[in-house]
C-alpha cells in the first residue's frame, strides 16, 4: 500500500520486476508529511490491507517510511503484526526494508538524503541510531506536500545523494529516503561516483519483498544491494 499521491514507486517496481511478479495497489491518504498527516495515513493501513487481501496477494508492503519511524523503534514490527492479524498475510514495511538493506551491506556510517523537513529528519536519525547506525550526515529537501516529491526527477536524487555524501566524513553508505522520489536510473552512477553502496526506498523495499518471498533474483543496475545477500 502506498500514499495516494505516490505512483512513482509502483512504476519503478514494474519496470524491473522479475517474470511472474505482479503488484496490487491500495492507497492511503497523507495530506502533509508531518506528525499529524502521517498519523492520519497510518490510521488507514488496516483498511488498505483488507483491500489487498481480497486480491489474494502473497505479501503486503506498507510504504511511507515516516509513518513508522516517527513512532520509534519497534513500531514497524507492531504494524507488521497488526496487518498479519487482520489479514493472515505476511507483511513488511518500507522503513524495515531500508534498515535490512543497510545491514545486508554491513554499513555502519550513513549519509542520508530525504525529501523531509528537519523536524521529520530528527526522528529518522533517532530511529536509525536505535538500530545501530551512525548518521554522519543528513540533508532534507524540506518538502511537506507529498505531491511535490513527484515533481523531482531521478537527477534530483543523484544530486541529493552526492551532496550529502560529500558532507559526511567516513560514510560507508548512502541512504535516499522517499518512495515518491525516483531513484532507479541513478543508483549505479551514484555508487560509481562515490565508491559506496546506495540504498533507496523503492530499491530496498523491492529487494526485501522478493527475499521475504524466497525469490533471490538479482536485478541488473539496481546497485550493490542486489548482490549483498
Amino acid at each position: 500500500m502506498r500514499p495516494a499521491t505516490a505512483i512513482e514507486g509502483a512504476e519503478e517496481w514494474r519496470t524491473v520486476a522479475p517474470t511472474g511478479v505482479a503488484f496490487a495497489d491500495a492507497r492511503t491518504i497523507v495530506r502533509k508529511v508531518d506528525d499529524e498527516g502521517l498519523k492520519e495515513m497510518m490510521s488507514q493501513v488496516l483498511e488498505a490491507s483488507r483491500q489487498l487481501a481480497t486480491a489474494k496477494v502473497d505479501l503486503i508492503v506498507q510504504c511511507g517510511a515516516p509513518g513508522t519511524f516517527l513512532r520509534g523503534k519497534g513500531h514497524d514490527e507492531q504494524v507488521v503484526e497488526e496487518i498479519k492479524a487482520e489479514t493472515g498475510i505476511p507483511a513488511i514495511t518500507m522503513m524495515q526494508a531500508m534498515m535490512e538493506g543497510l545491514h545486508a551491506l554491513d554499513a555502519k556510517k550513513i549519509a542520508v538524503g530525504t525529501i523531509y523537513s528537519d523536524e521529520v529528519n530528527v526522528k529518522m536519525t533517532e530511529y536509525m541510531e536505535a538500530h545501530g547506525f551512525e548518521v554522519v550526515g543528513m540533508d532534507g529537501l524540506q518538502i511537506t506536500d507529498p505531491y511535490e516529491a513527484s515533481l523531482h526527477d531521478a537527477d534530483s536524487a543523484y544530486r541529493l545523494g552526492r551532496d550529502v555524501f560529500r558532507k559526511s566524513p567516513g560514510a560507508d553508505a548512502i541512504l535516499i529516503s522517499c518512495g515518491t522520489y525516483r531513484s532507479f536510473p541513478i543508483i549505479p552512477y551514484l555508487e560509481m561516483d562515490t565508491g559506496v553502496p546506495v540504498v533507496t526506498s523503492n530499491q530496498a523495499t523491492l529487494w526485501h519483498a522478493l527475499r521475504t518471498l524466497g525469490l533471490p533474483d538479482q536485478i541488473p543496475d539496481l546497485g550493490k544491494l542486489w548482490t549483498a545477500a
